[in-house]
């Protein structure tokens, strides 16, 4: 569906049926007992505080005709509106009193809302899904199911050392998320994901960088000096590193994915691009959980690199699009899946205007039903102009 046609849809597996007007509504299933909903705001005018209230009441008519509860929420849109965003979210039981991490990425037309991201699970109990809590401040949500655990950590920030420096703020960060992993009993090591934005990120993300492979050698993640820390780690958690401001004021702020018990877990190998740890990045390409009904692929943030860590097609968007759709198909073809098995994709444009280029390129490759979510984000490199971060679901 070409983007700014009026139409609301929700679109599932087997299924495509007209709701409202001016956003969509996707929604995958990851086996009988997960959800993953993305809505995306498909508004040329209005205001976007209209569009919200009946994107967010759609999306609670899914989750209460699937029986499921939200796990994480991810929102994108501008800082002035988030506020608004938190008022209208209220309205609607099945969003009401859960975190939910909110980040500045602006539509690619308009203002206010570029789209949520969700993932949903069927409840155990009334007390499972959980909401945890640090003190009084509830900062994700715990999921026990068939033997295995999903620790979702939900807008975490380091401003609560008092520090207005980056690096600091991102090493509280980091020890404020293995504090509350280790209250659940998980560590690190069990962490899969993280989504992690930075305020002004061309300023200092080689800082964060190293802080956070030092932050990964003191858990063992990667071996310390002397023990072959120049080696490849084997194993580091998927990651998204975007700009992004957020409400907290923080210079960095994400989420997080934990995953233990009964579930496989390996990394994505792909041949198009090194090992991010070998050009000072500590996160792998990608992560994939198997469990007992389908795959869960997490794809890294990628953008178009070189297998040398070079910078490709600088400044140039048409080129960077392609190769970066290119590189994630080759990395989700690892693990079986191809771009029909995306179900939840965040698309991140430095520029608005690129906005046409990727809409030809993806009109001629049939990817205009994706489930994306499109913000304007600055990206880790000054010439970059493009990254995507998806999930792909193989049952």
């Amino acid at each position: 569906m070409p983007w700014g046609v009026k139409k609301n849809t929700v679109y599932e597996r087997g299924a495509n049926y007209r709701i409202m007007d001016e956003f969509s509504l996707f929604a995958v299933e990851a086996g009988s007992d997960q959800l993953y909903l993305t809505a995306r705001i498909n508004r040329i005018g209005g205001s976007a505080a209209a569009t919200a209230d009946p994107m967010c009441a759609a999306a609670a008519a899914v989750l209460q005709s699937r029986g499921m509860r939200i796990l994480n929420e991810r929102v994108f849109g501008t800082l002035d509106f988030y506020e608004t965003y938190a008022r209208i979210r209220e309205r609607f039981p099945d969003f009401a009193h859960r975190p939910f991490s909110y980040i500045e990425g602006a539509p690619v037309r308009g203002d206010g809302l570029s789209g949520i991201q969700i993932h949903a699970v069927r409840p155990v109990s009334d007390t499972n899904p959980g909401i945890l809590y640090d003190g009084r401040h509830p900062c994700g949500s715990v999921w026990r199911q068939d033997g295995a655990t999903f620790v979702y950590l939900t807008g975490l920030h380091g401003i609560g050392n008092g520090s207005r420096n980056g690096g600091s703020q991102a090493s509280s960060m980091f020890k404020t998320m293995r504090r509350i992993l280790a209250s659940q009993s998980a560590d690190c090591r069990s962490v899969v994901r993280t989504w992690i934005y930075l305020a002004d990120i061309l300023d200092w993300y080689d800082t964060f960088n190293t802080v956070r492979t030092e932050e990964f050698k003191s858990i063992g993640l990667i071996a310390g000096p002397g023990e072959g820390s120049d080696m490849d780690p084997g194993y580091l958690p998927a990651s998204t590193g975007i700009g992004g401001y957020n409400p907290a004021g923080s210079f960095c702020y994400g989420d997080v994915l934990a995953v233990s018990g009964d579930v496989r877990v390996s990394v994505l190998q792909g041949t198009r691009q090194p090992s991010a740890y070998s050009y000072g990045s500590a996160f792998s390409r990608g992560v994939c959980i198997e469990g007992k009904e389908c795959r869960q692929v997490f794809v890294s943030g990628t953008a178009a690199i070189d297998p040398y860590g070079r910078s490709l097609y600088p400044h140039d968007a048409e080129g960077q699009i392609r190769t970066t759709l290119e590189i994630v198909e080759e990395l989700i073809g690892g693990k079986g899946a191809k771009f029909e098995d995306i179900a939840s994709a965040t698309l991140y444009l430095k520029r608005a205007g690129d906005w046409s280029v990727y809409e030809k390129l993806a009109g001629k490759l049939d990817l205009m039903k994706l489930p994306a979510v499109f913000v304007i984000a600055d990206v880790c490199r000054d010439e970059l102009l493009f990254e995507m971060d998806a999930i792909a679901v193989v049952r």
